[in-house]
This record gives structure tokens, C-alpha cells and sequence, in this order.
């Protein structure tokens, strides 16, 4: 029996955020996807900081790294695994901000928002945590 090729691990969650999501969603997928990496966020909490990366690597979201953290703010340089064009357009790795402004909202009580911003190698992540904003936790 010919042995069949291991599809790469990223295809499927990209013919869906390619295709169907941005079909569906149309100019709504920005926000959309945003909303809904805070939403996994809530299914998938991480108990820290440093357990974010490994969470991203698992996911097939690709290589997460702290680079600069000053004040409120965090930046994260996101390298996606080698399958993932990065000639997405605007707004494509929202679900990945979204995802880590909820993780870090989560872990210091406050509100945190995410921003995205892609280059030709890299994604750039913003986290700004506000801390005159806190959130309520249900027990």
C-alpha cells in the first residue's frame, strides 16, 4: 500500500479562516475573529505569562515571543509556521490578539485590549493593560 502525505497541521484552520469565516463574515471578520480569540481565551485560560507561547505553538498559531514589555504595555512578535502566508489582509490575526489581550485581562483583573499588525515576516501584537478599568470575576 503507497503511503499517503501528513497534511500540514495548519491547513484546515486556514481554509477555514481563508475561505468560509471571511466569506461569511465579510467586513465583519476583523471583529468578529477578535470577539472570538477573547472567547477561546475563556475556554483555554492560561495560569500564566510565559504559558501563552507554548499555547500558540500547540494551536498551530506559530512561534510567540515577548519582545519589549514597558509600563501597561506588552509587544509580542508572532511567527507564524512556515504554511501561513503573511500577504493576509488587514485584520487577519485578530483571533491571535484577541486571544492574548482576554489572557492578560484575565491574569491582572483589568480591562486589556489587543492589536495585530502585520509585516513581511513577522506579526506584531500589542497588549495595552488598563488598570483604571477593572473587570468583575464571577466565582
Amino acid at each position: 500500500m503507497d503511503s499517503v502525505p501528513t497534511p500540514s497541521s495548519t491547513f484546515g484552520i486556514e481554509l477555514i479562516r481563508d475561505y468560509v469565516l471571511m466569506d461569511l463574515l465579510g467586513t465583519d471578520y476583523r471583529h468578529v475573529i477578535y470577539w472570538a480569540g477573547k472567547r477561546l481565551a475563556r475556554e483555554f485560560p492560561v495560569l500564566s505569562a510565559e504559558e501563552a507561547a507554548p499555547f500558540f505553538y500547540e494551536a498551530g498559531w506559530g512561534h510567540l515571543e515577548l519582545k519589549k514589555q514597558k509600563g501597561n504595555s506588552l509587544s509580542f512578535v508572532l511567527t507564524p509556521p512556515e504554511s501561513t502566508r503573511l500577504d493576509r489582509p488587514s485584520g487577519y490575526f485578530q483571533l491571535e490578539a484577541g486571544f492574548l489581550a482576554e489572557q492578560f485581562s484575565r491574569l491582572h483583573g483589568c480591562v486589556a485590549e489587543g492589536y495585530a499588525e502585520l509585516n513581511k515576516t513577522s506579526v506584531h501584537i500589542l497588549i495595552e493593560i488598563d488598570p483604571k478599568d477593572p473587570i468583575e470575576r464571577s466565582l
